[in-house]
């Protein structure tokens, strides 16, 4: 059951989206020497006492041995020089030209606990048989190490090369990195019968890798190095490419008092005191949310509301309704003759003698009410003249006042006098 699970694992992780990571720009090579052949010992830890210290350009890739005669071949895994290397499982396949039975031993290499998963038909049917290689406990830090052998019979003109597996269509490397990261391999090797092979060793040197700027671009850099000489502020690792952006993109960062701080990644914004985050965002134009200022209107009234929210006049950041900033508005101001005056406000109008104000109003046309009409006005002793009633009431010893008449003929009633007797007007002159 056990054994079980682990197959699924292998099998998640393989199949899981290939991402760049430490074990990138790796190779699965070969490597035969005539001298050495397949004995029922351990081929894999002969592997290490018999080459100590090659390296990948000396590995063997031709035997001669006859059709008679085993030829012991190791698939290998190396990774460049700058690499960090740690791998759990190895994904791979195989190409030959051997005809079935040609080979009679085979098996995976490893530390304890090593498992393969092999397809049906591996290892003669290199064309549908692919095989996986879970490690024990991770391989970390070895550049060059094998992990599967054959022992195969080959003939002038025959090939065994480490490929793709079938099944996936591709070959890899898994890491040990939590979660895990897989890195496609694109470097195999051949051994050829009575002919020199070839092997695809990894670049030697630095490895490029991406390099992520503060704007969230990204460029490749040749090493940590040469990315923070560039202006870079995270070197990804060797081997990660820009293509799609793995770069980390910065956003807006807005503040309590509506300000816009450019550049910033989420985490850098809140640690910083930001309110929000707005990804992409370069604060051209701030896209910040403001804090309530005063909202003038055209009647003079103030609201203290966003400036996205004000549908009069912002009056500028910091500025409050109590008391009210907003200028009163202009109007026309009448006159008790019909007049008009524009550009009034309402308390100057009246000040000056207006009699009534018309907000906004700019007295063309002239929206005044005209002037009263005069009448007849009867004062003194039975005396008339022609005066508006207000002019009329005026007058110290006016007693009636008759709209819409004139002077001519006098309208005017007789003064009104006491009853009296003549004894009376007599005693007054006594």
């Amino acid at each position: 059951m056990r054994k079980f699970l682990l197959m699924l694992g292998i099998m998640a992780l393989i199949c899981s989206p290939a991402m760049a990571g430490k074990n990138a720009n790796g190779a699965m090579v070969v490597h035969t020497d005539d001298a050495h052949a397949w004995t029922f010992a351990n081929m894999c830890g002969q592997f290490d006492i018999w080459y100590p210290d090659i390296t990948c350009p000396d590995l063997g890739t031709q035997t001669d041995k006859d059709e008679a005669t085993g030829a012991l071949i190791w698939f290998l895994a190396a990774f460049p020089d700058a690499a960090s290397p740690g791998v759990t499982v190895v994904y791979f396949g195989h190409d030959h030209n051997l005809p079935q039975y040609y080979q009679d031993n085979w098996g995976f290499c490893g530390p304890t606990g090593t498992l393969e998963v092999p397809d049906g038909g591996w290892p003669d049917a290199p064309a549908t048989a692919g095989n996986s290689v879970a490690f024990g406990s991770p391989i970390v830090g070895d550049h060059l190490f094998p992990f599967y052998y054959f022992n195969a019979y080959g003939f002038s003109g025959a090939y065994y090369c480490s490929a793709i597996n079938p099944t996936g269509g591709y070959a890899a490397f898994v890491d040990d990195s939590n979660p895990p990261s897989q890195d496609e391999c694109f470097r195999f090797g051949c051994v050829r019968w009575y002919e020199p092979g070839q092997n695809e060793c990894p670049p030697e040197g630095p490895i490029p890798g991406a390099c992520c700027f503060r704007d969230g671009s990204c460029v490749i850099a040749n090493d940590e190095t040469a990315c923070f000489d560039l202006g870079g502020y995270d070197f990804l690792g060797a081997g990660t490419t820009c293509q799609p952006n793995p770069c980390p993109q910065p956003g807006a960062c807005c503040y309590d008092d509506g300000s816009c701080v450019p550049f910033l990644f989420e985490d850098e914004c809140f640690a910083g005191g930001g309110t929000m985050w707005l990804a992409g965002d370069d604060c051209d134009p701030n896209n910040c949310p403001q804090p309530p200022e005063a909202c003038c209107h055209e009647d003079g009234s103030c609201t203290f509301v966003a400036p996205e929210q004000c549908d009069g006049t912002p009056w500028g950041a910091g500025t409050v309704c109590n008391p009210n900033p907003c200028p009163p508005p202009t109007g026309a101001c009448c006159y008790y003759d019909g007049s008009c005056v524009a550009g009034y406000e309402e308390a100057a109008c009246y000040d000056s003698g207006g009699t009534s104000w018309i907000m906004f109003d700019d007295c063309d046309p002239n929206n005044c009410p005209p002037p009263p009409e005069p009448g007849a006005c009867c004062y003194g002793c039975q005396e008339c003249v022609e005066l508006i009633e207000t002019d009329c009431y005026d007058l110290p010893d006016w007693y009636q006042w008759i709209p819409d008449e004139v002077c001519d003929p006098n309208p005017c009633p007789p003064v009104a006098t006491e009853t009296t007797t003549w004894g009376s007007i007599k005693a007054d002159y006594k």
